[in-house]
This record gives C-alpha cells, structure tokens and sequence, in this order.
C-alpha cells in the first residue's frame, strides 16, 4: 500500500508546528517565571510560613506592578532565619542589587535576637523596603512629612478665644483695666446722604 504524498505532507507540517508550539510554550512560562518574584521561605514551621505567606501576599501584589512599571525587578524575596550587618548588628531585612543592574534580591529576617517576629511585622518590613525601592526608581522626593497628629495640635494651639462682634460687623477691642472713660468712648458718625459731596455745607 502506496502513501499519499499530500498525506505525508501534512503530517510533517503537523509535526513541525507541535514542535514549534511547544518551543513557544516553554519560553513563555519559563518568561513567565522569570518575571514572578519567587517567595522563599527557608526556615520555620509550617504554621508559620503558612502565616508568612498570608501576610506577605497582600504586599506582593501592590508593590510589585509597581516596580515592574517603574523598571525594578525583585528576582526572590527570601525569609532566612537571620540577617546581620558587616558590624554584626542585627538587621530586620536587607535589599541587595544585583551587579548594578535593575535588578533586586530582598532577605527577611525571621528573628530578632531570640525573638521570632510575627507575620505582620515581617509584611510591614517588606512593604517599607520595597516602597523605598519604588521612589528610588520613580525619583520621587518627600517635601514634607506631617505626623500622625500634628495636624489637631497645631489647629488648636493657633486657635483663639472667639472674639466679640459689634453691631456693625467690627471686632470689638478687648478692654484693659488702664483705660479711662475719654479712651473707652466711641463717636457714631452719620453717613452724609446721597448726592452731596465734601465741599457742601449741611
């Protein structure tokens, strides 16, 4: 039994093009991955790193897309047991650049000394770490940091005792105890009517 040439054909374009899309694939997820910051938590119990990727989540999802817009890559966000300085002082995270490039590597420290952190305290690390990253990418500059409750105290401390109105709309002077009677007196002047200027006798 004799094949077809065009059935030959067809199975060497079939062939070639699950090849072909299999490449594609593989070179998207593996682009794909790239781009996913990997979250590795090398040290507690399982509890805790359950714990750990819950809080960190959230974090991870806000910041992220924004460095990525803003050119920054953070390759793996790493929980170790402990992070230390040059000088040996303890460090709550650190943020290493790889090669001078864009790209970034963040470590969380689990503990402090004998302490191990909690979940949130770990998140709120990160988010600062990778907040600072964003304004060092987007070039962004604090003019001005207000504290929590500056804003009340200085409303209160520049508010003043309600000051008298008059009848006419003026503030009232506020009475000194030196005053004589020919300073506290006020003289009520008529207003000239209509039609007649300051050259006319009344």
């Amino acid at each position: 039994m004799h094949s077809n040439p065009n059935d030959l054909a067809s199975v060497v374009i079939a062939v070639a093009g699950a090849l072909v899309l299999m490449v594609v694939v593989s070179r998207l997820l593996s682009w794909h991955r790239s781009r996913i910051p990997r979250l590795r938590l090398l040290t507690g119990t399982r509890p805790q790193r359950a714990a750990l990727r819950v809080a960190l989540a959230p974090v991870v999802c806000e910041f992220l897309p924004l460095l990525d817009r803003a050119g920054q890559e953070v390759r793996a966000i790493v929980l170790v047991p402990t992070l230390s300085s040059s000088d040996g002082e303890p460090l709550a995270a650190e943020v290493e650049q790889l090669s001078g490039s864009t790209a970034f590597i963040v470590r969380l420290a689990h503990r402090l000394g004998s302490t191990v952190r909690q979940p949130d305290e770990v998140a709120g690390v990160l988010a600062e770490d990778l907040l600072c990253l964003y304004r060092h990418a987007a070039a962004v500059s604090v003019v001005r940091q207000t504290p929590a409750g500056a804003g009340a105290d200085i409303a209160v401390q520049n508010a003043s005792a309600p000051k008298p109105i008059g009848r006419n709309g003026l503030t009232a002077l506020p009475r000194h105890a030196t005053q004589n009677e020919a300073e506290e007196t006020v003289t009520a002047f008529k207003p000239r009517p209509l039609g007649r200027n300051n050259n006319q006798g009344s």
